[in-house]
């Protein structure tokens, strides 16, 4: 629950600045990556609840259809604590990897429902090249919502009892 209250802020303050001023440039899709930190680390009902939400404000900032992010990011929340029982995800590689796969399946995800609603949009410019750029910002991203949970949450130690 510590990392969904300090998440939320950076997501709302991204997702803003996302959907007005760099609304053309392609950045690397953050909520998604913390998605995947959350997943990787643990799976729990907030975990899922955090993506729901998240996914929620992404397609209320973007103007999209209502839950298509909120489904995508739920099915890369399983998928990715589904995958992390068989992979560690704790090398740069393995993080990029992960995650560009992660935006893949969720832009894949996204796009399939958007067409079912008959909105053009494509698949290539959009999909895949948000994919590599998340994909590449991936490792430093995670380093960086490492420390911030290190930081802002820290871990208590219960007393020894003799």
């Amino acid at each position: 629950m510590k990392e969904f209250l300090l998440f939320l802020p950076l997501t709302i303050i991204y997702l803003a600045l996302k959907s007005t001023l760099f609304a053309s440039f392609p950045l690397p899709d953050i909520p998604l990556i913390m998605v995947f930190y959350l997943a990787s680390r643990k799976a729990s009902v907030e975990g899922a609840l955090f993506a729901f939400a998240i996914g929620y404000l992404d397609d209320a900032f973007s103007g999209g259809v209502i839950g298509a992010s909120s489904f995508a990011l739920i099915l890369i929340f399983i998928a990715t604590h589904l995958m992390s029982m068989l992979v560690e995800f704790t090398t740069p590689t393995a993080k990029a990897g992960g995650a560009a796969a992660a935006a893949l399946i969720k832009g894949a995800a996204v796009y399939y429902v958007l067409r079912y609603s008959n909105v053009d949009t494509y698949f290539l410019t959009h999909v895949v090249l948000q994919a590599l750029v998340t994909g590449f910002f991936a490792p430093p991203v995670i380093s960086a919502l490492m420390w911030l949970t290190a930081v802002f949450t820290p871990r208590k130690f219960k007393d020894n009892e003799s």
